[in-house]
């Protein structure tokens, strides 16, 4: 069927076993009529109309339509078992959201038209149990689709009951939306016996989870954002340590951690806090030479460019990626004059705001990073400036609510978070 109608039956969506089995449980029924019309007819006395023979006849043929027909039952109903159990988990999912959208007894979520061209929706296997579904169609709106996530996430039912759209990807040239699905309640978290196990390979990528990791080749510094207990300096120091794993390398790689609250990081060696007076100018002059850091090796990767005679990534020199980890950013600024004193006028807010937007605009193409870390997803006046919250490309929001999601991300693409899961300390 390729044109919406709006009067057509479920039967019209029926998956192929369906069908089939439709077909073998009407000729089950209709062979067991034949049966009973066979019995009620061999019931009838011989009489002067009909003679003994003949009503014989009649019921023989009766049974033996009655049997054939049984026998097909059985055949059509054990295709249709067949055909159910090894048809792929990709095409079983496929006909469920192509039916949902499609067939008008489910609300017809698209809001298509009679005679108009019905969508094509194509599912493919992606990695660990993943699956990507496409759904293309000329008749259909690109802000139809997009508001569909939620409506495929709940088509999805049987033994996948458990997958949900977790990301959306949409064509708008194309009236092409794609819709990444996994399984929402399966642990993809990473275990490890010892630290020295979380070094990965490859410098440039840190692991998540389970087939997820940030890759730094094409990201720049990261925002973590959640309320107090949420898993964040958790998550973060996961990160920092298998960055530590690789070592420093000949370009004055650097992991600096920054704790304003003098809380447990400070305790760690080389970690930067509160100077004894509870200022913070040993964390300024630590973020200053941060910022050095990223001049020398980015001085160091154009002088490569020359000798080779074309552009030198960080990661193509050898180098080992940088971070400075920022803890309870919000406070850490809160703590800082805001304006200059003329026997310090190196020490301000100004001067602190100006260092971390230098570092975050220019520090990725020398590998050098930034982490900040603050409580509340707060934007401008006692948050994170919105020119930062705009650069930093790599958002971490713990435990998310989609009130917290807006001030990170555009709300169009918060329309899948599942804003009824119960997020645990360490879901993000």
């Amino acid at each position: 069927m390729r044109y919406y109608n709006s009067k057509a039956s479920r039967l019209r969506y029926a998956a192929p076993h369906t069908l089939v089995g439709v077909g073998g449980a009407a000729s089950a029924v209709l062979g067991l009529l034949l049966f009973l019309t066979g019995w009620v007819v061999s019931l009838v006395p011989a009489n002067y109309f009909i003679r003994p023979a003949t009503l014989a006849g009649i019921v023989r043929n009766l049974f033996e339509m009655g049997a054939s027909l049984v026998f097909v039952s059985c055949l059509l109903l054990l295709a249709s078992y067949l055909l159910h159990k090894f048809m792929p988990d990709y095409e079983k999912i496929r006909h469920m959201v192509y039916r949902g959208l499609c067939c008008p007894a489910y609300g017809n979520p698209l809001h298509l038209k009679d005679g108009e061209f019905l969508p094509k929706v194509l599912c493919v296997p992606s990695n660990s149990g993943r699956y990507d579904i496409t759904v293309t169609g000329a008749s259909v709106g690109m802000e139809d689709l997009v508001k569909s996530a939620s409506r495929i996430s709940a088509l999805i039912n049987g033994k996948f009951r458990r997958y949900a759209v977790v990301y959306v990807e949409g064509a708008p040239d194309y009236h092409e939306t794609v819709f990444h699905i996994e399984d929402v309640a399966q642990d993809w978290s990473l275990t490890f016996k010892g630290v020295g196990e979380m070094c990965n390979y490859d410098p440039t990528k840190l692991l998540v989870q389970n087939g997820t990791a940030i890759d730094l080749t094409s990201s720049g510094s990261m925002l973590v954002a959640g309320k107090t207990r949420s898993g964040k300096t958790t998550g973060i120091i996961s990160l920092l340590l298998q960055v530590l794993q690789h070592g420093r390398d000949d370009y004055g790689s650097e992991v600096m951690i920054i704790d304003p609250k003098q809380a447990e990081l400070s305790r760690l060696p080389h970690v930067v806090t509160l100077g004894e007076d509870g200022g913070a100018r040993e964390i300024l002059d630590a973020i200053r030479k941060y910022a050095a850091i990223i001049k020398e090796r980015q001085k160091a990767l154009n002088g490569l460019s020359e000798q080779w005679g074309n552009a030198v990534h960080w990661w193509d020199a050898g180098m080992h990626p940088s971070f400075l980890f920022i803890d309870e950013y919000v406070a850490l600024r809160s703590l800082l004059p805001k304006k200059a004193d003329k026997a310090a006028p190196d020490y301000s807010l100004a001067e602190f705001d100006d260092l971390i937007k230098r570092i975050v605009t220019m520090g990725a193409s020398a590998g050098c990073y930034v982490i900040i870390s603050i409580a509340q997803a707060s934007v401008d006046e006692g948050g994170l400036p919105s020119m930062l919250r705009a650069a930093m490309s790599t958002k971490i929001l713990f435990r998310p609510t989609l009130e917290e999601g807006r001030l990170l991300w555009p709300s169009p693409s918060l329309d899948t978070l599942a804003v009824a899961r119960k997020y645990t300390p360490g879901d993000a």
